[in-house]
């Protein structure tokens, strides 16, 4: 079994979900640890529902696993019912380990009271050392939740107020939780009327979501290695076979004044040593530079985020697969103000993708999965064939080149690939295509629509069938460009049925609009204007198919 399809098995992705399981074990039970041994000891009070079960405990005795517990209940139920199961499996698992943590660990530390033997009382460990205590318990605390969030878990509470209240108000999550949070630990002061203890929580409060910022940046920490090396060949490649990006730069050496090539590759940081002793191995003599890069977004890293608001504001950005002035003039039209299309060549993508299918569905799904695996948007490209009756189907899929398709030998074809399950080898063929084309000076492959539209009516001459459709097929890609087993993907057709005319209409061709004429119309495509031509063309059909799913 290849790693490609291991990493797709449902074993790898069970032990995946058993590995976050684990880690949130971990966390909430570290989580309990500090709240039970630095916090209820000493009075303190933090954010969130263990900080409101806590100054209930202060002011009634009633046990915080209780509160805790029954407060959880009420919003998960809410959650359910407003955001889905989906998201509360985990947090559940989390509430009810919380809830069982909380007790045990008070069961296991606490002690008889000095002044009642049969009164049970949390002893403090430390002392009179109320400050250390709430340093310790932040510390304790803010680790736990890190491990929480990094296993996409989470400990309930105003997580869950959080989320709801973003799903109908364009309010942040980190906004919403503050403002819970300093309710709740200013709340403390109608409890112990003493404002040291309302400071006391805000210092948890900081020092807890430091210590959790400082857990997932280090997590997430990376370095950047630029390798001067008159052996980079070597280098660069162990590099990606560890399955590390590398980008290999011309330099010249000033002192030397000879040309030197330098490597560069961004990698975590935990991979830092292995790293310097596979280039000491290969290359003990190279340059290293090495800096740390703190924040790295995009292909095996992190994904890049903005400001919600600003991101509402942007219009959902589309590639569509052409560089065809006509077709993203017709597509821009009928997507309308919402979408943002771009081109090949808007995206730095300057070839012509070869379509290598015998099928229009498959020359559409190979031209989008290569745009959303080496440039990562989400993509649509269509592929359009017109298919004529008494011309047996033909031009069908050589319809873009009819004119240089010798018909018998396209009868005898064998060799072409229907390229519409993606696997290893087409993705090698396409990483070949990309490698032939890596310069971006390679101009575009040209079609002859006159050409092509010369041989249609040459070839009907005399026939008294002039029937024909156009047929479009529309795929569509999105997810996570360096993971292609979680991406989702759809195709629609667009179909219009009509006739040959006998002569091409005047003016600039494109494609076959100078002489299909669509039935229930006297005039070809080409005679039409742009909004005429989009209320009923093939393409538009199935864009608007595409669109109406989306909704």
């Amino acid at each position: 079994m290849s790693l490609d399809n291991f990493k797709s098995s449902s074993f790898y992705k069970a032990l995946f979900e058993l590995k976050d399981y684990a880690f949130i074990s971990i966390g909430v039970m570290m989580y309990a640890l500090g709240a039970t041994v630095f916090m209820l000891p000493y009075g303190l009070t933090t954010g969130g529902v263990a900080g409101i079960s806590s100054i209930i405990y202060y002011a009634t005795g009633v046990e915080i696993q209780v509160t805790y517990a029954i407060i959880n209940v009420g919003l998960l139920i809410a959650a359910v019912k407003i955001l889905g199961m989906r998201f509360c499996i985990k947090t559940i698992y989390a509430v009810i380990l919380m809830t069982t943590s909380l007790w045990l660990f008070q069961r296991l530390i606490e002690v008889p009271s000095e002044t009642d033997p049969n009164t049970m009382v949390l002893p403090q460990l430390i002392g009179s050392e109320i400050f250390m205590a709430c340093v310790l318990g932040a510390i304790i605390c803010g680790c736990g939740l890190a491990l929480c969030f990094e296993s996409n878990g989470s400990t309930g509470g105003t997580d869950i107020i959080a989320a709801i209240v973003n799903k109908y108000r364009q309010v942040s999550l980190g906004s919403v939780i503050m403002a819970c949070d300093v309710v709740i630990i200013s709340s403390c002061y109608f409890v112990f009327h003493d404002w040291a203890r309302v400071i006391y929580g805000f210092v948890m409060l900081f020092i807890c979501s430091l210590t959790l910022d400082y857990c997932i940046r280090r997590r997430h920490q990376s370095v950047q290695f630029m390798i001067f090396s008159r052996n980079p060949d070597p280098i660069a490649s162990a590099f990606v076979k560890a399955g590390h990006g590398v980008t290999v730069l011309d330099g010249e050496g000033w002192y030397t004044r000879t040309n030197r090539k330098v490597v560069i590759s961004i990698i975590r940081r935990r991979e830092q040593a292995q790293m310097q002793y596979m280039i000491k191995n290969i290359d003990p003599y190279a340059f290293i530079s090495l800096t740390d890069a703190s924040s790295v977004w995009g292909c095996g890293f992190d994904p890049m985020k903005v400001s919600e608001k600003r991101e509402k504001r942007t219009r959902t950005i589309l590639v569509y697969a052409t560089n065809n002035a006509h077709k993203l003039a017709e597509a821009r039209a009928i997507f309308g103000e919402k979408y943002e299309i771009r081109s090949l060549e808007d995206i730095g993508c300057h070839i012509d993708i070869p379509e290598k299918a015998n099928t229009p569905e498959g020359n559409a799904l190979l031209k989008a999965r290569f745009v959303k695996r080496y440039y990562g948007f989400d993509c649509v490209a269509d592929d359009t064939v017109l298919e004529v009756d008494a011309l047996g189907g033909m031009p069908g899929i050589y319809s873009r080149n009819y004119a240089a398709v010798n018909e018998e030998a396209a009868e005898r074809e064998s060799e072409l690939k229907n390229m519409v399950v993606w696997n290893e080898e087409q993705s090698a063929e396409m990483l070949k295509i990309l490698h032939s084309h890596n310069t971006g000076v390679n101009a575009p492959q040209r079609t002859d629509a006159r050409a092509n539209v010369n041989k249609v009516l040459k070839r009907l001459q005399g026939k008294a069938d002039r029937s024909a459709r156009i047929r479009t097929v529309l795929a569509y890609i999105t997810g996570d460009f360096d993971d292609y087993t979680q991406w989702k993907i759809d195709t629609f057709e667009g179909i219009v049925n009509g006739h040959i005319a006998t002569e091409a209409a005047e003016g600039d061709t494109f494609a076959y609009d100078s002489i299909f004429i669509p039935d229930g119309c006297d005039i070809p495509y080409q005679q039409m204007t742009l909004d005429q031509k989009n209320r009923i063309s093939h393409r538009a059909i199935a864009i608007r198919k595409m669109l109406n799913a989306k909704k």
